[in-house]
């Protein structure tokens, strides 16, 4: 706190503004557009609708509940799934998709999102791992986000690994 008050007087701000102010951005999960991040100048970050966002990590807002779709299979197409919910929208932050064997796994297919599905190749043995920042929604309130692989003969093993929130 001593040093937010210090980095205020210095720049001519008045202390008790400078660690009281939140920075809002469009959606928890968002980058900040500002050179300072949440913690420094800003004190805290909220979304358009007022939630607290939680610095770091996914940048889930709070209140928010953490999800996981994870699937594991050999030679046919796996599907993990992050489940709908009736209330809330599923946000997706990060997927694995990792095979062993010597065959294509990919397209591997992320659908159930808004602005449609997006599409990444993989070809055993390997893994891909995107992160969003910030994550990615659902389509729709109650829609799932589902991670599909192709089916590939040569494969011993392909694990799905999805994490993600509903809010």
């Amino acid at each position: 706190m001593i040093r937010y008050i210090i980095a205020a007087l210095l720049l001519g701000i008045s202390p008790a503004i400078a660690a009281s102010e939140c920075f809002t951005v469009s959606a928890c999960g968002s980058a900040l557009t500002n050179p300072y991040t949440a913690g420094g100048f800003n004190a805290c970050v909220v979304d358009l609708n007022g939630n607290t966002c939680t610095s770091g990590g996914t940048g889930a807002p709070t209140g928010s509940t953490q999800i996981v779709g994870n699937a594991s299979g050999t030679t046919g197409a796996v599907v993990a799934t992050l489940a709908a919910s009736a209330t809330q929208r599923t946000w997706l932050c990060s997927f694995t998709v990792s095979a062993s064997g010597t065959g294509a796994v990919g397209p591997i297919t992320v659908a159930g999102l808004a602005g449609g599905s997006e599409t990444f190749q993989l070809t055993a043995p390997g893994s891909v791992s995107p992160t969003f920042t910030p994550c990615l929604p659902s389509s729709a309130i109650n829609t799932a986000i589902t991670i599909t692989t192709t089916a590939d003969a040569t494969a011993t093993a392909v694990n799905v690994n999805s994490s993600g929130y509903q809010f």
